[in-house]
């Protein structure tokens, strides 16, 4: 399913909507989300905690560069630590007329790898985001339909919960959403495989703040359905809407982390 979350870069950020709660459909509120999901660029400063089951936890850092000009959104991920993974290196080059693009640079090939259609839903350098994942969202109405199923709270912010089944058949069967549709902010998001019963894995977003008039989730965890292990990525730093050269966003500086 192309358009799952945009990890970071996007269901991390968001806007504040127009309309009132109660004047929206299901697909309005999702427009709204989308919508405000969109910004020129951003640059980020993260850390990404892999859990076990037995709660031991392995740490890394990394930094993201995206920017989005005509329709076509491109982000550069570079690992900065530990060792083992240090200067690994991946982009993503989005087009709404045209199929994703994604590539890897792995130091200890020293080459660069194009990600298959058939590796998408694999794992993205061990943690429970897939290269789908990586992709950006389901928010679109040209992509999925969307329904109202119900209301909860969760941390005490009031949600509209939305299910979203893709128009094309992908990685996921459905995702259900809950929103804040004060703020636009998805909250949480749960992942259902193609039989669309049957539960994978779940995404919370916390920690909000008003970052250059956007509000911004500063963490959020991603959980297999059996609980077994997640992937908790935190903001350490970020800046919205800055001068990012487009060299970044190339195979060349893929190869050899220079512009």
């Amino acid at each position: 399913m192309k358009r799952i979350i945009r990890m970071i870069m996007v269901m991390m950020i968001v806007t504040l909507p127009v309309l009132s709660a109660s004047s929206q459909s299901a697909a309005e509120i999702m427009e709204l989300v989308a919508s405000s999901q969109k910004h020129a660029s951003s640059a980020m400063e993260l850390r990404m905690n892999l859990i076990d089951s037995r709660g031991e936890v392995r740490q890394r850092t990394l930094q993201t560069l995206s920017s989005s000009e005509n329709d076509v959104t491109k982000t550069i991920t570079v690992f900065l630590s530990p060792a083992s993974v240090k200067n690994t290196r991946f982009l993503t080059i989005e087009n709404d007329s045209a199929a994703d693009e994604q590539y890897i640079y792995l130091p200890s090939l020293a080459k660069v790898k194009r990600i298959a259609a058939t590796e998408r839903s694999g794992s993205f350098m061990g943690s429970d985001f897939s290269y789908a994942d990586m992709a950006s969202t389901t928010y679109d109405t040209s992509e999925a339909t969307h329904s109202i199923i119900g209301t909860d709270t969760i941390e005490g912010i009031d949600c509209t919960i939305i299910e979203s089944i893709p128009n094309i058949s992908g990685d996921y069967g459905k995702t259900i959403s809950w929103v804040d549709t004060e703020r636009s902010v998805v909250v949480k998001v749960e992942f259902y495989a193609k039989d669309r019963s049957s539960l994978v894995k779940t995404l919370v977003c916390s920690r909000f703040e008003l970052i250059d008039g956007k509000t911004v989730a500063r963490s959020m965890v991603m959980t297999v359905a059996d609980q077994s292990h997640s992937t908790a990525v935190e903001i350490m730093q970020i800046k919205l809407n800055i001068p990012i050269r487009n060299e970044y966003f190339t195979v060349s500086f893929l190869e050899t982390g220079r512009l």
